[in-house]
């Protein structure tokens, strides 16, 4: 049963299709907001408490992930623009192991092991990209295309 994942202003949500339909079966207000302040720096411990939110929100619905290809709607575009300034070719479908590869990468920038290079709205992106590496991750899915 198809599954995705939206990042919105106001929240993300996950939704699965039903006859046709999207049905949404999760949502979490404030979305990246509400894993990583946007007033403070990324560090190694607003990242585990991030974490901690994700696993919270997304683990009650983790089975109906198992073996899907999970779609990524992203209408505020900050996804892609951001993932357009760190590499000169976005594939539009990702495996599990590359969205883990990318979020190590930002997690060493976030920490300070590599400092960011650009004024991108550093501490939601991140907060997007914890939230898909948790889905890919405890989920268990075929891997993630984004729309």
């Amino acid at each position: 049963m198809p599954v995705r994942f939206v990042i919105a202003e106001e929240g993300y949500a996950l939704l699965t299709e039903v006859g046709g339909h999207w049905i949404e079966i999760a949502a979490l207000p404030s979305g990246a907001r509400a894993l990583l302040a946007v007033s403070r720096p990324v560090d190694e411990g607003a990242l585990e408490r991030a974490i901690e939110v994700a696993e919270d929100w997304l683990m009650p619905h983790a089975a109906r992930l198992r073996g899907e290809t999970l779609e990524v709607s992203d209408p505020t575009g900050r996804l892609r623009a951001a993932l357009k300034a760190r590499q000169s070719i976005v594939p539009d479908v990702w495996s599990t192991l590359e969205i883990e590869a990318l979020f190590l990468r930002l997690v060493d920038l976030a920490t300070g092991r590599f400092p960011p290079q650009d004024g991108l709205e550093w501490p939601l992106f991140m907060a997007d990209v914890l939230m898909l590496r948790e889905l890919a991750h405890h989920g268990q899915v075929k891997g993630l295309q984004i729309l």
